[in-house]
This record gives structure tokens, sequence and C-alpha cells, in this order.
């Protein structure tokens, strides 16, 4: 039993559980020797991705990074200029949060629907669609006059958001990087997607007070035109079957002078963890010799013509997931410690647009976007960096072996500070204290959906490997779903209990959902040795 860990009866090892390193002298834990195990192992084929020069990499990330930045900034556009707009477009607020609830509820359904499409169509095509929709959307909510005209535009604009939310942090980073290089990465990305919606309100506050409110959606048109042109030029296709009959790992020795380095600069600190091992057709991994890498690089060698009939199945294959403990346990995680951000946004006008703060839309704005922009700041970017630290200690002095429930231990630090965010801040705002002392409550609650939401996904993708985008897209939809229905009551139910019963109910169940952590640490081994027997539950190769 690895630090309160179950073995799984009969003792087995269960996917996700590796030797982190290979160790020499190990009776002295902190002098030895390690040779670092590389995961995935790559194959010959120069289209695998794992085998692209560093610079192609860093590429593509920076463009997972750029649109996952521009996907976060379309949810909270509208945030500090709520009360403005509900009056320029004679409706009521909770209206003005039905914007934002439909956006949510189509972003839930593109993020589950978008991996599986991409199973038979490829990754690059997805993005590339679904960026022309986003571009759509904001060129209609742009010229839209009317609530109705800016509701369908809205829930287009949740249509092409799935891709940049459901596939980027998982799939993509999965198929390009080896594990060691993948917890920092999914901490960035997530980083992307925080600082965007905290970044947002101030520029968006500036550009409602100052032109219109469609101006905001005409910038936001031309940002999406540039990542369209990005996501062309340095976001090739991602998908490649290898063949993982054969040894799937690689030792590079990381202790003393090592007289051949690998090609890249390994990061010592990162744990490598193992990827359940797929079983995959042999045409599907043939057929790449037969792919020119320029017809490789554009998309056109991932899609299966003869899987086209298969859509719908393959649409419907992920609704089983949520049998997996671990999954549905992602779900609930993701979809009560995500939803603060929506929360927050859909009262915070009403709270400090009205006594006693009186603060203006800019003011508002800036209130809404600098304290949770620190606080998600040091919550995304510690939080993938300790969780990289932490199981690379217990891995240490777990005779070198890791175990993927070693990363959920980022998840108490969360909770911490979500209980004092999230309660502090109802107090404050009950107690009319200063936007300041509101701010810094707003901050550490940020801090908690930063770190909880970059564990849950670590820890997911770890469990469901190459299916992780599928995972993650059923979280989406459920979250999706979640605070759809919150939308109608967020504002009448703020204006009934008052601060203090608001925040703190929502508190309150964001904490009870985060304790359930505890048992999935315990016997999340034998929930993945019970998997491993459960075909459907598999997270193998192409389907």
């Amino acid at each position: 039993m690895a630090f309160g860990i179950l073995e799984p009866v009969p003792s087995i090892i269960p996917s996700g559980t590796n030797l982190l390193e290979n160790l020499r002298n190990a009776s002295d834990p902190d002098g030895v020797e390690m040779r670092l195990i590389l995961v995935p192992k790559p194959s010959d084929s120069p289209l695998d991705p794992l085998n692209w020069p560093r610079y192609k990499k860093e590429f593509l990330f920076a463009t997972i990074v750029f649109g996952a930045c521009a996907a976060g900034s379309l949810g909270p556009v509208l945030v500090p200029g709520f009360t403005v707009v509900a009056t320029l477009l004679d409706v009521h607020l909770t209206d003005m949060a039905l914007l934002n609830g439909s956006l949510i509820m189509t972003l839930g359904v593109s993020a589950y629907l978008c991996p599986c499409i991409a199973e038979v169509y490829g990754k690059r095509m997805v993005y590339l669609v679904t960026t022309i929709i986003i571009v759509a959307g904001c060129c209609w909510a742009g010229a839209a006059n009317s609530y109705n005209s800016l509701l369908a535009a809205r829930a287009i604009q949740g249509l092409g958001m799935g891709d940049f939310y459901a596939m980027a942090g998982t799939a993509s980073i999965t198929d390009v990087f080896f594990v060691h290089e993948r917890g920092r990465r999914i901490g960035f990305w997530n980083f992307s997607v925080m600082i965007s919606n905290n970044l947002t309100p101030i520029v968006s506050g500036y550009v409602i007070s100052s032109v219109s409110w469609n101006w905001s959606f005409w910038l936001l048109a031309i940002l999406w035109v540039v990542i369209l042109a990005a996501t062309l030029a340095c976001f090739p296709e991602t998908t490649f079957y290898r063949n993982t009959g054969l040894d799937n790992s690689v030792e590079v020795d990381i202790s003393g002078d090592n007289s051949n380095p690998p090609q890249e600069k390994l990061d010592k600190s990162a744990p490598t963890i193992s990827l359940p091992s797929h079983e995959i057709r042999s045409l599907d991994v043939e057929r790449y010799s037969q792919i020119s890498s320029w017809k490789y690089h554009f998309g056109f060698g991932a899609v299966k013509f003869r899987n086209q009939s298969r859509v719908f199945k393959l649409c419907l294959d992920p609704i089983i997931l949520l049998a997996h403990p671990a999954v549905l346990w992602g779900c609930l995680m993701w979809s009560v410690v995500f939803t603060w951000i929506i929360l927050i946004g859909a009262v915070v006008s009403q709270i400090f647009g009205a006594e006693p703060y009186n603060m203006s839309t800019t003011a508002v704005g800036n209130l809404a976007g600098i304290a949770p922009l620190i606080g998600s700041t040091i919550g995304t970017l510690t939080a993938g960096w300790a969780c990289d630290k932490i199981v690379g200690y217990l891995a240490l002095r777990n005779r070198g072996m890791y175990e993927p429930e070693f990363r959920l231990l980022i998840i108490i630090p969360a909770f911490i500070a979500m209980a004092i965010g999230g309660f502090g801040l109802g107090a404050a705002i009950h107690k009319e204290l200063s936007p300041v002392t509101c701010g810094v409550f707003m901050a550490i609650l940020n801090f908690a959906v930063g770190a909880g939401c970059t564990g849950v996904v670590a820890y997911t993708n770890d469990v469901c490997g190459q299916r992780s985008g599928e995972a993650f897209g059923l979280a989406m939809i459920i979250k999706s779903a979640f605070a759809f229905g919150l939308t109608f009551v967020f504002n009448d139910y703020y204006s009934a209990a008052g601060p203090l019963k608001y925040f703190s109910t929502f508190t309150a169940l964001t904490l009870g959902i985060m304790l359930t952590t505890i048992p999935m640490y315990v016997f999340g081994k034998r929930i993945r040795a019970w998997a491993d027997t459960t075909t459907a539950l598999t997270f193998s190769g192409p389907r």
C-alpha cells in the first residue's frame, strides 16, 4: 500500500501504474541514480508527432495556448456591462445571464462531439471547422441589434468552442508530448483559459463604455481570424496510431554525466506515467507508410472514409465511460469547481454596480478581472508544477513506482482555498466591506478553481489515456447542463437570499463534492484494476 492507496485484490498492476524511474542505490532515496523512462515509445515513422522537431511541437502548443485564451474570452465578454446591455436591449438581468447560459450549453454539446467526430475526420479538420464557426458567430453578434439575435449568435459561438476546451488540453497534448512533458503543459493550458476569463472583463469594460457592446464581438471576430490563420499554418494533424505491441518505453539516463544525451532536453523533475497499451489494428498502422508528409500534415491522412457511417455510434460510445468512477468523479469535480467562474460572473455587475458600491462598468470590469487574474495565475501555474514535484517525490519513495492518485493531493490546497474564499466573499459583501477586501477573497477563490481544475484534468488524463478527450467532453457537457440550469436562478436567488447565503450555499456544495477525492485517492488503484477487466471501460486505441 503506497501512502494510503489500497492495492487491488488479486494483486495486479493496473493501467496508469508505472515505473517512474529505474533506480540505482535504492537504499539511499536521496542519492540514487535514476534512469527516466520515456512513455510512449515513438515509432520509426517521421509522421509520428513524438518524432517532430521541437520547434514544430512548440508552434502547435503556442496555437493551443492562443486558441484557449480566445475561447476563454468568449464567455465573460459582456459580464461588466450586463446592466448596461440589459437596459439597451430592454431585458431583465436573468435574460442577460441566459446569453451566457446558451453559450455554455452549446459549448458542452460541442465539447462532447468534437473528440468523437475527430475519430473519423481527424483533429485538424475539427479545429478548422469549429474556428470558422466562431468567426461567424462573433460577426453575427457584432451585427445583432436585438436580444433574440444576440442569443442565437451566442449559441453559435458555443458550438465552435468545444475543440480548444475538450481536445486541446487533453488529446492534442497527449498526441504530441511524452508523458513526462505533459503535466506543466496541462497547467499552462488551464492557465490560458483562466487568464482570458479574468482579463476579458477588464478589456470589454473599456470597450463597452467607450464604444459599444457590439464592438466587443467585432474585436473577437478579428482575433479568431488570426487564430484561424495560425491553425492553418502551425497546427498539423496529430492523430497517429503506433504499434505498441512491442516495448512501449525508452530509458534515458538523467543522473551523472550522460555521454549519450537524448535529442530533447528532458525535465528531471517531471514524472513519467504509463498509458494503457493500445490494441492497434494493423491496417491503421500500415496505412501511415503510404501517406505523404504533406497529406498527413493537412489532415487528409487521418480521415477514415470507411468509418463515416459510424459517426453516430462513436458519438454514443463515450456515455459508457460514466460507469468508470474516475470519469464520474472528474465530471462532478469539473462541474462544481469550474462553475464558480460563471457563478461570480453572473452577479458581479449586480453586486458592485448597485448600492452600496455604485461602481462604473469599467470599475466592475477591473474588479472582476484583476483580482481573479492574480488568483488564477498562481493557482494554475503552481498547481501543474506542484503536481509534478509531489508525484516525483512520492514515486521516488515508493521504490520508483508512480500512481496517478498521487496527483490528487493537489486538491488539498484547493479545498482549503475554496473554503476561505467562498465563505469569506459572502461575508465580506454581506458586511459591505471594501471592494479591495472582496477582491482578495475573489483571488483566493480563483486560486482554488485554478488548482482544482488542473488536478482534475491531470488525473483524468493519466487514467483515461487516449480517451481523455472523450472523458473531458463528458465533463464539459455535464458542467454545461449544470451551469445552464443555474443561469435561470443565479440573479433571482442572489436578490432573494442575499450574498451570505448565496455564496455559502455554493461553497458548501463545492466542498462536499471535493471531499469525494478522499475515497478516489484510497480506492483509485482498485478502481483502475477493475476497469481493466471491463471491456467497455478499457481505454484502448482507435475505435
